[in-house]
Parts: C-alpha cells; sequence; structure tokens
C-alpha cells in the first residue's frame, strides 16, 4: 500500500474517531441546562487534535500525493474546505447550544493533564518543524551525538 495512502486513510479513521469523541462532549453538555454548560479544557485538546490531523494527517499527505499523481487540483482544495466546514461545523454548534461559556470549575488534575498534553504537542511540533525547516537545528543542540 502506498505510504501516503496509508497515512490519510489511518488519519480518516482517527478523525472519525475524534468526531464522535465531540459528539458524546456535546451530548454530555445538552444534558445540563444553559446556565450549567460551560467550555472545558479537554475541548481545547479535541479542536487542536483535530486541527492538527487534519493538517498533517490528510492536507500535508494530499500535496505530497499531487506531486506524484497530479489530479485536478479542485480535488484537492475540496478536501482541505470539507475539513475546514467540519471544524466550522463543531464549533458552530459549540456556540448555538452556548457551549462557550467559560469554566464554572477546573480541576488541578485536569489543569496537568491539560498542560501536559499541549507541552507534548508543541514539542512534538517544534521537532517536525525544526526538521522540516531549519535542519534540525534544535535536535543538534540537544542530542549533539
Amino acid at each position: 500500500m502506498d505510504p501516503i495512502q496509508t497515512i490519510v486513510t489511518a488519519s480518516t479513521l482517527l478523525f472519525g474517531f475524534l468526531f464522535a469523541g465531540f459528539w458524546w462532549a456535546l451530548d454530555r453538555e445538552l444534558k445540563f441546562e444553559q446556565t450549567g454548560r460551560h467550555f472545558k479544557l479537554s475541548y481545547v485538546l479535541l479542536f487542536l487534535t483535530m486541527i492538527a490531523l487534519a493538517l498533517f494527517g490528510v492536507v500535508m499527505p494530499m500535496r505530497a500525493a499531487f506531486f506524484h499523481l497530479p489530479l485536478d487540483p479542485i480535488v484537492y482544495v475540496g478536501v482541505g474546505g470539507a475539513l475546514i466546514g467540519v471544524m466550522g461545523f463543531m464549533l458552530t454548534e459549540f456556540g448555538h447550544y452556548s457551549v462557550f461559556q467559560l469554566p464554572k470549575y477546573v480541576t488541578k488534575s485536569e489543569v496537568f493533564f491539560f498542560l501536559l498534553t499541549l507541552l507534548a504537542m508543541l514539542s512534538i511540533f517544534i521537532f517536525c518543524l525544526d526538521a522540516m525547516w531549519f535542519g534540525n537545528f534544535i535536535r543538534a543542540r540537544l542530542l549533539p551525538y
């Protein structure tokens, strides 16, 4: 199987699981009165993960595939637009049901795991950008041998 096809297929499946997680979260919030709903830190992670997965798992591999198997550019633009539409749909649903409210409460462990996950995601992102654009400048400084 072609590596690009494998990446896009796996990313699409993961995107579907994350979308199901979004519906679970929205369903949970709708069980509360409108004043009891709030935007949790985990929703930030959900949206960031979906954006990263869409960008690095679908859009960038499709961009690479374009140079090997040039299709009509509208195909690639359409998929990118559809991914933006899915994200916009989810944000609109949260907005419609008044989920975008400051958190009513935040636990210490929630903040800890949120920050830990965010730090891990940013670290991976920074190392990937370093490898792509700067020729492993950071990694060469941290691991000189």
